[in-house]
């Protein structure tokens, strides 16, 4: 129908409630990188630990304690097995969210589309909301829905894993810990993205302070065992104990670690509640 044939319509309501503003952005962000061959194929060699330790724990309960004795930790179904498994996804965790979330933020400052965000119905919280999402739904891809699956799998072949064990207690741990975790990282990474304006250099300063602080807190715990606290993945992997129990992974309490994530979080938000402005006065 020609428009000059429409008569004047007034607007109805469609019944339907708006989406909030951060799930567009957070819809978008998980969806785009997902189109990359390579990042899928990252994604399913991040699962082959927990496909072989699936396999083990299958394998441990059809032929005994023999192939508990080869296996080691990879038959541990206690929670702090799967604890150390999270420990073996930190290089996955490394690499993935290094792509993912680099240029979340710092590809909207160089192309000023932080002023065309920010124009809209869009607040700062949203905006950050939408960008954490999507590195939160990659964390948890390599992390948190692997022990989920772990759990399941290890109660349906073993015959020592309780339901009440498998199926409630360790995947709750496992979320606190994932969503406590996850997010002091997410923080941090978009503090670093809204600093820059490069990708490649955002990327190269969450290696350094993800891997670097890794080998240097290796070489100061020599002089001073205390001094591990330096070591970035370390106290979010320690800190893991506080949800898991179980001994101390290093000389650092488990409390004090947890403490050490939460003021990372706290020192992001801080960050990114500076950088993060709809204008920039440029002196």
């Amino acid at each position: 129908m020609p428009v000059y044939e429409r008569g004047y319509r007034p607007w109805e309501h469609s019944g339907h409630r708006a989406r909030a503003p951060w799930w567009t952005i957070a819809r978008r962000g998980i969806a785009e990188p997902l189109k990359s061959r390579r990042l899928l194929f990252l994604l399913a060699v991040a699962w082959v630990p927990a496909i072989v330790k699936g396999g083990i724990l299958y394998f441990t309960f059809q032929m005994g304690e023999l192939s508990r004795l080869i296996g080691g930790k990879w038959t541990d179904i206690s929670p702090r097995g799967f604890l150390a498994y999270l420990g073996w996804q930190s290089p996955f965790v490394l690499i993935l969210l290094a792509i993912i979330g680099s240029g979340l933020i710092s590809r909207d400052r160089r192309e000023n589309g932080l002023a065309l965000y920010l124009s809209r119905p869009l607040g700062v919280r949203d905006y950050v909301l939408g960008k954490g999402a999507v590195i939160m739904f990659y964390y948890f891809a390599v992390t948190l829905l692997p022990v989920w699956a772990l759990c399941l799998f290890g109660y349906l072949v073993t015959s020592g894993a309780t339901g009440m064990q498998m199926l409630l207690l360790i995947p709750l741990q496992a979320l606190a810990y994932c969503l406590v975790t996850g997010a002091g990282f997410t923080l941090v990474l978009l503090a670093l993205s809204s600093i820059g304006q490069r990708t490649v250099f955002v990327a190269l300063w969450w290696v350094l302070l993800y891997a670097g602080t890794d080998g240097l807190a290796q070489i100061m715990s020599l002089f001073s065992p205390g001094l591990q606290i330096l070591n970035f993945p370390g106290q979010f992997l320690n800190a893991g104990i506080v949800f898991f129990g179980g001994e101390p992974l290093c000389e650092v309490p488990p409390a004090a670690s947890l403490l050490v994530v939460l003021a990372y979080a706290a020192l992001g938000a801080w960050v990114l509640r500076r950088r993060i402005k709809p204008v920039e006065v440029v002196a």
